[in-house]
């Protein structure tokens, strides 16, 4: 076809009729469209994007498209252009979220981290007011700038001026189009039939294989990942403290920091010094670390938590703990696991939170970029130190007072939790079989019980406890349903006897399916400060070195899942308390999933509350709101059998949370696959007798000294339950009163009213010996109880107390850890 040609005194023109049978009998005339004309678009500081949509899933997919559009954009003009079209030329739908950037490549970068889930996204609050949304993103932009609208937008705010937004010139462009999400409306009988019979006949995935789908849409059971989002500090009340203690293992680094505290006024010490705060700051090395280095590590932590000042504050420094710019760029990526987060600094960092929640310092951990001079990591610690002694908002809402932060080329990250979507649908194969770690515990059984229900075939269990009777008729039962099952004792933190195990079921079954990785162990609950290395060792070798066999053998056998059962214990600091070794454990597990999940070999690690009905509980005080019904567990399980990575599932209250003080068993949160020790109330508080007329003054002061001690700080009158007395306080308070020379019921700690009462009754006991009585008036009447023994207060409850509470105050007794 020839050009068409323009006439020389006008636009082309061009007519197209229709006359027919339909009936429409029109006829138009079409005119050239006028030239656009050149404009100067100003070209912005930065920009913003809105994506709105009905749903979450409308908005992340959505972005992914926008993204794609602005990687073609040529210019800044084009840009404000496509931020104009989006921001004013769609309708607002019910969720949304913004993004900012300097650029169209930073706005499609950001818009990738809402695709993929890392950003997130709000539902429209209409009742949300400016400040209250600015309060909820914790937004330092100015108002009126875009980085201020994309803070309010993503926190749900409403009533964003767009308008106001776009620059002059800005016009309506080409935009993708709203993914629409498709439904079908009309099912035969054949299919109805399909949909209803699903959960009992076998399918065939797109690989070819047949078994029973494992994933089969939300349960409802929440699930949520952790993702590191940048966040400024908060400005520090004050400088900082006035004296620092520091241990920092790179030279340059410390000689900066040294000069930079000293110019800001504080006096700096050596390690081991008492100090307001101690900073410690592990060697400049990028490369992933030996486990084995963990023991130092304990060494050294529990060195610091017995030296260091009761309420000092501890900041602890690594390099490569984190990295939030590849954390989500990496997931299911070519890796091989040589990216991601180090499991071994991973778990150190959750260690050290969990010691300062158990002592009740405020606790900072921080991840520095090795790529930055000395000069820029000194001035971030700094930073966050003197935030973290001040009592700035983010170190004091955190959890237990703890805060994390990770700088990568200038820019702070704090991490954020976002919603975690099941993992893609998948089936069990009926060829192969599963290897079940840890399958005689309670959830390892019940694991067992759900593979087969969902289509395995074979299931290898293995684990180190004797297969009694009873467990022995539960793997029978198991097999009852036309499955194969299996149990042969295996230590799994033995590589050797791991693979001597696979190599035996592959030749008899055949392929390596997947992974739970059941095991694990639990020591008694008790200061970290107050536990060796050997017996925290008990813990690690099944979560730490058997984690590690596990995941390699799966990976070597192209097992299409391996998931760790973990605990949210490795996630808060709160739920290590008394229990740092566990933490530790579990921390190493999430970040391990990080770091090896790959397109093969999903490597998933459920960080999970307490399961209940299985008879196993954490205290009131952390399982009331922090709890899962095991049913829901087991579903949800299979939701995420192959989502990949860290996923914590943070469970919800089921009954009131009782206060701190009231709560007497001690806080064991756990993956429900280690046993704990069980929960049990608190007897009912009773008055003290009235003291006789003894001198207490040298014994008021012996307890004084022990409360600050333990406490920091003398309670003077007031009610010891107002002071937050759990388990792990008295079992530390019941230790420094048995320095003078007493045995200490702690049982006593929960009955007295006062610091006083817990004088008077101490001094009761140790008059006899000490010659301290005064004859009483006969007015008072009271006769002395014996001294060989605590007087009988609560009865048979109170025995109940003591024999829950003493075995914490014995270094030697009760230290055996317990094998799932």
């Amino acid at each position: 076809m020839s050009e068409w040609p323009r006439p020389v005194d006008g636009p082309r023109r061009g007519a197209v009729s229709a006359f027919g049978m339909g009936g429409v009998n029109a006829h138009v005339i079409l005119e050239e469209a006028p030239a656009v004309p050149a404009r100067d678009v100003p070209a912005p500081e930065s920009f913003v994007v809105r994506v709105t949509g009905a749903d979450e899933t409308a908005v992340r997919k959505l972005a992914a498209t926008y993204a794609a559009r602005l990687d073609t954009a040529r210019d800044s003009a084009e840009t404000a252009d496509l931020c104009h079209t989006a921001n004013t030329g769609r309708s607002p739908l019910e969720y949304q979220t913004a993004v900012h950037g300097r650029s169209a490549a930073d706005l499609a970068a950001a818009l990738r981290s809402v695709a993929d889930g890392t950003h997130p996204v709000a539902r429209v609050d209409i009742d949300l007011t400016a400040d209250a949304a600015a309060a909820l993103s914790g937004t330092t932009a100015a108002p009126g700038h875009p980085a201020h609208a994309a803070e309010l937008a993503t926190a749900g705010y409403a009533h964003v001026d767009w308008f106001g937004l776009s620059p002059a010139g800005a016009r309506v462009t080409d935009l993708p189009t709203y993914p629409f999400a498709g439904s079908a409306f009309w099912r035969g009988p054949d299919e109805a039939n399909q949909g209803h019979e699903a959960d009992q006949t076998s399918h065939t995935d797109q690989t070819g294989h047949t078994g029973t789908p494992a994933q089969d849409g939300q349960t409802g059971t929440p699930a949520v990942r952790v993702r590191w989002r940048a966040r400024d500090l908060a400005r520090a009340a004050s400088a900082g403290p006035a004296t620092v203690s520091l241990n920092v293992a790179d030279p340059a680094l410390g000689q900066a920091l040294t000069g930079l505290l000293r110019d800001r006024g504080v006096t700096v010490v050596a390690p081991g010094a008492p100090a307001d705060a101690a900073v410690v700051v592990g060697a400049r090395d990028t490369r992933h670390t030996d486990p084995a280095e963990l023991a130092s590590l304990w060494a050294e932590m529990g060195d610091l938590m017995r030296t260091l000042p009761q309420r000092a504050g501890v900041l602890w420094a690594s390099f490569g703990g984190a990295d939030p710019q590849s954390a989500a760029q990496t997931r299911h990526g070519a890796q091989g696991g040589d990216a991601g987060p180090d499991p071994v600094r991973s778990a150190a960092a959750m260690a050290v939170r969990a010691a300062g929640a158990e002592g009740r310092r405020p606790t900072s951990v921080v991840h520095l970029d090795p790529a930055d001079p000395a000069a820029d990591q000194a001035a971030h610690l700094a930073g966050e130190l003197a935030a973290l002694v001040s009592g700035a908002p983010e170190a004091t809402d955190a959890d237990a007072g703890t805060t994390v932060a990770a700088y990568r080329q200038g820019a702070r990250y704090v991490p954020e939790t976002v919603p975690a979507r099941p993992g893609p649908p998948y089936f069990l194969p009926a060829e192969g079989y599963c290897l079940v770690t840890g399958g005689l515990g309670a959830v390892g059984l019940r694991l067992t019980e759900r593979l087969v229900a969902r289509g395995a075939r074979r299931v290898a269990v293995v684990g180190r406890s004797a297969l009694d009777a009873t467990r022995a008729q539960a793997l029978r039962e198991l097999a009852g349903g036309g499955a194969e099952v299996e149990y042969v004792p295996c230590d799994v933190s033995d590589p050797t006897a791991l693979a001597a195990v696979a190599d035996r079921f592959g030749r008899r079954w055949g392929r390596l399916v997947g992974v739970v990785h059941a095991s694990g162990a639990v020591n008694p609950f008790g200061a970290m400060h107050r536990r060796p290395w050997s017996d925290a060792e008990k813990v690690l070798a099944p979560k730490v070195a058997g984690s590690l066999h596990v995941v390699r053998l799966a990976k070597e056998q192209c097992a299409d899942f391996a998931v760790l059962v973990s605990s949210i214990a490795g996630t808060q600091a709160l739920a290590g308390r008394g229990l740092v070794d566990y933490s530790l454990a579990n921390a190493f597990q999430l970040a391990l999933a990080e770091r090896e999940d790959d397109e093969v070999t999903a490597v998933t690690a459920h960080a999970w509350p307490n399961w209940t009905g299985i008879g196993m509980k954490a205290d009131d005080t952390f399982s009331a709101g922090h709890s899962v019904g095991a049913e829901e567990a087991l579903d949800a399980f299979f939701d995420h059998l192959r989502s990949g990575g860290a996923v914590v599932f943070p469970g919800t209250a089921s009954t009131p949370a009782e206060t701190v003080g009231t709560a007497i068993a001690a806080p064991a949160p756990t993956s429900t696959a280690d046993a704990v020790l069980p929960a049990t109330p608190a007897p009912p508080a009773t008055p003290a007798a009235p003291a006789t007329r003894r001198d207490t003054t040298a014994m008021r002061a012996h307890v004084r000294e022990a409360f600050l001690h333990v406490l920091g700080e003398d309670p003077g009158d007031r009610p010891l339950q107002g002071l937050g007395l759990d388990s792990l306080v008295i079992a530390e308070l019941a230790t420094a009163l048995e320095r003078g020379g007493l045995t200490v019921d702690p049982s006593l700690l929960m009955r007295a009213r006062t610091a006083d009462d817990i004088a008077a009754e101490l001094a009761d006991l140790a008059a006899p010996a000490a010659g301290l009585a005064t004859p009483a008036p006969a007015s008072a009447a009271v006769p002395a109880p014996p001294a060989a023994t605590a007087p009988d207060r609560t009865g048979p409850a109170d025995a109940t107390l003591s024999a829950l509470l003493r075995p914490l105050l014995d270094r030697d007794g009760g230290r055996e850890a317990v094998q799932a």
